[in-house]
């Protein structure tokens, strides 16, 4: 193979963290960040050496393990502390780059979802969520006696799943390096072969805990601990046994990393349970030659189907049970007291995942306890950090797999992980538990769970699409011969029309092409030695002092002259500017002879859809230039270019170089340069500021506008969706359906409507940085929650932000006068020392919300409705029962049943008993001033005596 080259070392150094515990050199990755140009040189000669002999440093191959105590284990077992293996950091940047050359000559198995791009752990579960549901759609035939026991009777089920755990015991420590080598035999390249049969060899690791370390332990076995190519020869090792396995009619095997996860397809316990023990004793023959041993009391199996009355899904007397290396293995089925988890979620017979939302919520209780440590209302972090930490710390856990649970899950299970995220938006914003939901996430700028749920579960089945996924690409099952039938949770008919119904306005449909994913770089990184020949300016500084704006915009164009200046000498000049003006979009470029030359020697541009980006824009704009104006001009005999764009994010992309881009456009605008450089063209890429008088930009922007107006592009047809774009349209279409149908009877509504609140914790207009207490203290003024006036605000609303008591309305004053001048039309003629024992304490019956009902065969009058229908059959027994109150009282709306119209009554905007009611839950309406008479309750405190704190 080729040498190394330095780009391959630049992009192994910019991907080392910081941050990480140096090997037993002692040399810190920090260290080699800012390593020097000639220091670069050195590394890169000394790990060619490496490469081209094969021969390993021996600090490569030294390991320092650390043994770090398990979360709530007992630190006297040994099998309670969890070993980590510092190695060298200068081997693991070596590691990197052998690693690129390894995957450009080696894929992993499509079945292994661990150390891939785009594939995840909810990738895998939605795969057995997909299993599982298609099994079901699938339905066999089956005679049963019927009751009357005399013939058989015709029935229709759907088959069931069986999914096996497979366990295996340190399987990273017990690689047989003989059978690794065999394997690494059939990679090509020598010098790959070579380097990584000797990395495994001659591995020597000691123990240190505290500052004691203990002899030097040669490693026999296993892939290097810690290391970057340790996972990646363990994926290889297990490539045999995922072909064996799947090998198989009517059997599935799926890996992440170790865990192996079998799913067997069968009509019953008698018929999947002998396939299952075939495939365990393949399986553990093929552990056995290959030094892998499995532990079989960490198996665990689960038996998926939906009903609850079979006999044969149960299987009481034992006939068919479930062996692994002569352990049998416990099959979880419907009613067992535990649930088998899968990757970290928890899997019920059904698999609605009910289960898995519910210990879900409760983990986020926990975390919740701890973030309200930390969030007091005096002291504590910004809104906006501990909305970063709350979202990274807390939401994380609640919405691991939440793609999954939002398609199968019930409806109470969704409801608690909403309440529980509220809560979380609520810790982040210093509102009370009243405050309604709707607000606390406006507060603290959190989007709704659903519109992430929703968003997530739109983007794992792009990325399935985009891996191409046999699962995912079968056809649906046919119809099944009864009602109810099942659609996979990840079905491409559902999410087509769910997602069509928000972005057809946009011209977005399931047939709009989609741009190719980036699984890697499309450039050998061997290819990639000429790009040193690519320069890219993308800092441009200005005089931060500057405010005024005619005197920024001179700043701006004075430092982009002098920075074009430097590199006017260039032959060809490429100007691109990309516009948006939805739902009209253009991305453009222009050839130039000079920088202040007007005249154009040709232009490109291209539709680049009804809802990009302006990055996006931008960065089509830049391949289709270099594409159609410079590539065609590629044997010129002048070579120098450059390319002056507004664009500094998509620079800062670039600027990562060819071999870590993680982006498919930007990876074909690097292949493009490479491919003119190689040609011998030098190019410069050089930022400058828009809009602020720059020649070359301003007529690239000018024909940029042109053509959006007009409508008349270069390139035929409309540049392919980007998937980044796709799941922006529909997250901003969910989230403004999601602030139509909120509240509008709420305080912080009618105070600021669906915006957001500002997290930036300084004051709008002087612009001075508030601290907490006063940031919680607004925002629980805009909830109408505040804690001087709040509380009392609510009893009364026709008051201002004062006593509730001595602040009262005319309407009041009046009333009260009404009620203490007893010759009052209206009033009540009872005295008052029987109006006293009426409201005393002791005798007071308690308020109901029941309705009277009143006979109309009688004068009687009954408390609710279920009392009238007892009236009825004790009294009235030759009429029919009565038929239940399903219209609003107030606004005539009609319900399906009494508990909605109920529910509707209490709340209806029209009642005016509703204040009463709202007041006493989370979401009440706002106490601004309003055209309302005084409440009941306000009547009622102001019959009481005067206040006792104002006097």
């Amino acid at each position: 193979m080729h040498l190394l080259i330095i780009t391959e070392l630049l992009a192994a150094l910019r991907n080392t963290p910081y941050g990480k515990a140096p090997g037993p050199d002692e040399v810190y990755s920090e260290a080699l960040r800012h390593i020097s140009s000639k220091g670069l040189r050195f590394l890169l000669r000394c790990v060619n050496h490496s490469w081209t002999t094969g021969t390993i440093p021996a600090e490569w191959r030294r390991a320092t393990i650390v043994p770090l105590l398990k979360p709530g284990k007992s630190p006297e077992l040994l099998e309670s502390y969890r070993p980590i293996s510092l190695t060298s950091i200068v081997s693991k940047v070596a590691e990197k780059m052998v690693l690129k050359r390894l995957l450009w000559v080696w894929t992993p198995h499509p079945h292994q979802y661990a150390y891939r791009s785009m594939r995840t752990t909810t990738m895998q579960l939605a795969h057995l969520g997909h299993e599982v549901e298609h099994n079901r759609n699938h339905y066999f035939k089956v005679n049963l006696p019927k009751k009357s026991g005399i013939g058989n009777q015709l029935h229709y089920r759907p088959h069931r799943t069986l999914l096996v755990l497979v366990d295996f015991s340190k399987a990273f420590d017990s690689i047989d390096h003989r059978v690794l080598s065999r394997l690494l035999a059939n990679i090509p390249g020598v010098n790959c072969r070579r380097w990584l049969r000797n990395f495994l060899c001659g591995r020597y690791a000691k123990k240190r805990v505290g500052n004691r370390h203990s002899d030097r332990r040669p490693m026999l076995r296993g892939v290097p601990q810690g290391s970057v190519l340790g996972t990646y020869l363990f994926s290889l090792y297990v490539h045999p046994l995922l072909n064996l396995l799947n090998s198989f009619a009517g059997v599935t095997a799926d890996m992440y990393a170790d865990d192996l996860s079998i799913i067997v397809k069968g009509q019953s316990r008698e018929d999947a349970i002998p396939t299952a023990n075939m495939v365990l004793k393949k399986l553990h023959a093929w552990s056995q030659e290959n030094g892998l041993a499995i532990n079989p009391s960490k198996c665990e199996a689960a038996w998926f189907t939906l009903s609850t009355h079979t006999d044969s899904d149960y299987d009481r007397e034992g006939k068919w049970p479930l062996v692994v290396a002569g352990c049998e293995i416990p099959v979880m089925t419907m009613g067992a007291s535990r649930t088998t988890k899968l990757l970290g979620m928890d899997l019920d017979p059904r698999l609605t995942l009910n289960v898995a939302a519910s210990k879900q919520c409760a983990a986020t209780s926990q975390r919740i306890s701890q973030l309200r440590c930390i969030a007091h209302k005096e002291a504590g972090p910004s809104p906006y950090d501990l909305r970063t930490f709350v979202i990274g710390y807390g939401a994380s856990k609640l919405r691991y797999g939440s793609e999954l649970i939002w398609a199968v899950a019930t409806d109470s299970a969704k409801n608690e992980m909403q309440r529980t995220y509220a809560t979380l938006a609520r810790i982040v914003s210093g509102v009370p538990s009243t405050v309604d939901p709707e607000s606390a996430l406006l507060e603290a700028n959190m989007p709704p769970l659903h519109v992430l749920c929703l968003r997530a579960r739109l983007s794992i089945f792009e990325n399935t699409r985009a891996c191409q996924m046999d699962w995912m690409r079968r056809p649906p099952p046919e119809p099944p011969p009864r009602a109810g039938f099942r659609i996979s949770p990840l079905s491409r008919d559902e999410l087509y029309a769910f997602v069509d119904a928000y972005t057809k306005d946009y011209g977005i449909t399931q047939s709009s092409p989609r741009e190719e994913r980036f699984f890697r770089s499309s450039i050998p990184p061997w290819f990639a030695a000429s790009a040193h020949r690519v320069t890219i300016g993308v800092e441009l500084p200005i005089d931060p002092s500057i405010t005024d704006e005619e005197e920024l915009t001179r700043e701006k164009r004075r430092v982009s002259e002098e920075a074009l200046a430097l590199h006017s000498h260039r032959s060809w000049i490429l100007a691109t500017d990309g516009g948006v003006d939805v739902p009209k979009s253009a991305g453009v470029g222009i050839l130039l002879s000079s920088l202040n030359s007007s005249e154009i020697i040709e232009k490109a541009s291209i539709n680049c859809g009804a809802r990009p980006c302006s990055y996006r824009t931008e960065s089509r704009a830049l391949l289709l230039a270099l594409e159609k104006l410079i590539v065609p001009r590629i044997r010129h005999r002048h070579k120098t270019l450059l390319v002056v764009t507004d664009s500094q994010s998509l620079l800062a992309a670039l600027n990562k170089g060819p071999l870590s881009q993680t982006d498919w456009t930007e990876d074909q605008i690097r292949q493009r340069l490479l491919t003119l450089t190689c040609a011998g063209w030098s190019v410069r890429l050089q930022f400058c500021y828009g809009h602020c008088g720059i020649h070359a930009n301003e007529l690239a922007d000018q024909h940029a506008t042109q053509t959006m107006e007009t409508g008349q592009y270069t390139e035929q047809g409309i540049a392919p969706l980007w998937h980044t774009d796709l799941l922006t349209c529909f997250t901003t279409q969910l989230t403004n359906k999601w602030c139509s149908t909120i509240r509008q009877d709420t305080h912080r509504y009618l105070l600021c409507g669906t915006r957001p609140s500002d997290l930036s914790g300084k004051d709008l207009i002087t612009q001075e940085v508030l601290h907490r207490q006063e940031l919680i203290h607004l925002a629980r003024a805009r909830c109408g929650e505040p804690e001087l006036w709040g509380r009392p605000y609510w009893a009364v609303r026709d008051c201002t932000n004062q006593c509730r008591f001595c602040n009262i309305s005319p309407e009041q004053s009046a009333y009260m006068r009404s009620n203490n001048d007893p010759t009052a039309p209206g009033t009540d003629t009872v005295p008052p020392s029987a109006r006293d024992e009426d409201v005393s304490p002791v005798r007071r019956r308690t308020v109901t919300r029941r309705r009277k009902q009143k006979c109309p065969y009688c004068d009687s009058t009954l408390t609710g409705f279920s009392n009238l229908v007892s009236h009825y059959r004790s009294f009235h027994p030759e009429h029919p029962p009565p038929l239940p109150e399903l219209k609003c009282d107030f606004c005539d709306i009609v319900f399906p049943t009494r508990r909605s119209t109920a529910q509707h009554r209490n709340r209806c905007a029209h009642s005016p008993e509703a204040n009463r009611h709202r007041n006493r839950s989370a979401g009440r309406r706002s106490p601004l001033p309003q055209d309302r008479p005084a409440s009941p309750r306000a009547r009622q405190l102001a019959r009481r005596r005067p206040c006792t704190i104002c006097f």
